[in-house]
């Protein structure tokens, strides 16, 4: 089993995985109230879910090869491990505390698992959507480093 060091979630942390969903200091300094954050342009339609997580580790990754995958944490304490898009090096995963919505880039390698007993996570995706799935070498799970 690989255990990762947990990392907290920042717009610089999280850049090269996706975009963190939030209301920033940018906004503010603009006095915006509203402003689309992603969009796609993909003819197929979206859906919504929600994705109980019952694994307390990581056996596998996935990734959607051309589309955002929106993961919004509802209840429980999710970890989201993530890996640029590419080839997955299993040395180049990283672990994030899952504590405010983000949107998983296209071709992004990424799973959850919960710290809770169980954990639900809000999940918004394109309808249709090329992808993979592979398993990982061995479990990996993540831990505080104080």
């Amino acid at each position: 089993m690989k255990t990762l060091p947990i990392q907290n979630i920042t717009r610089e942390t999280f850049a090269p995985y996706g975009t963190v969903i939030d209301y920033n200091e940018d906004l503010e300094a603009e006095q915006v109230r509203f402003r689309v954050l992603l969009r796609s342009e993909e003819p197929t339609g979206w859906r919504m879910a929600t994705l109980k997580v019952r694994a307390h580790e990581a056996t596998h990754m996935e990734h959607h090869d051309t589309t955002q995958e929106l993961f919004a944490p509802v209840k429980g304490v999710c970890i989201m491990l993530a890996h640029p898009a590419g080839e997955l090096v299993e040395d180049d995963i990283v672990a994030f505390l899952l504590d405010r919505p983000v949107s998983v880039g296209p071709g992004v390698w990424h799973e959850v698992f919960t710290l809770s007993e169980w954990s639900t996570i809000l999940i918004a995706e394109n309808d249709a959507f090329a992808g993979g799935r592979q398993p990982l070498s061995h479990p990996f799970t993540a831990t505080l480093v104080w």
